[in-house]
């Protein structure tokens, strides 16, 4: 008996309510605002609707890695609509490319941010200062976007430190407010491109 017959299919289209549709308007860059949204709700679903005990220790890495996820992505939406808005005014500006190249280093991502601010002429307060500390302490745990997808590192050895300790809840509390400054700043900056967009 063949295993590939079409009810064993993944990604099966049965024109159901339970059918999903991606990429289906508009550019697909244009979109990381909507995948930021969408990891940060699903961290926020796991932590509500999980019991204690399924969030107890290793079951606390998909959130913090939902989590991770997002802010990466709005800093990358923040970073691409700046650079568009920079460009209609005639600003020298990184591409897109430049910035999806950043990779998950989120201290490439904060220093492209700071410079956008000042070229935006935003001020840096109490919020920008509060997101800057809170990447780096993501950067002094996770680098690279894995120690909380593997237990290990590509070399084997342990990906975070013996015992490391941390109140979930918490963290999900502070990420809440980062992640609702970030999407905050990106409808501004959203706004500002319509009004450039318009004038050109």
């Amino acid at each position: 008996m063949s295993i590939q017959t079409k009810s064993n299919d993944l990604f099966l289209d049965t024109g159901y309510l339970s059918d999903v549709v991606l990429n289906w308007y508009g550019q697909s860059v244009e979109k990381l605002d909507l995948y930021a949204e969408a990891y940060h709700s699903a961290a926020k679903v796991l932590v509500e609707n999980a019991s204690e005990d399924q969030l107890r220790d290793i079951g606390a890495c998909p959130v913090v890695f939902l989590y991770r996820l997002s802010l990466e992505l709005w800093l990358k939406a923040i970073l691409i609509s700046g650079s568009k808005i920079l460009e209609l005014q005639g600003e020298e500006s990184e591409t897109t490319e430049v910035i999806l190249k950043k990779g998950h280093d989120l201290t490439k991502l904060l220093q492209a941010f700071k410079l956008l601010c000042i070229k935006l002429s935003w001020k840096w307060d109490a919020e920008h200062k509060a997101l800057a500390a809170m990447i780096g302490q993501f950067h002094q745990v996770d680098r690279g976007s894995f120690c909380f997808r593997y237990p290990v590192d590509l070399s084997g050895e342990p990906a975070l430190e013996q015992g490391f300790r941390f109140d979930l809840r918490t963290f999900c509390i502070r990420m809440d407010e980062i992640l609702m400054f970030l999407d905050q700043a990106d409808c501004g900056l959203a706004g500002k491109l319509d009004e450039c967009q318009g004038n050109y």
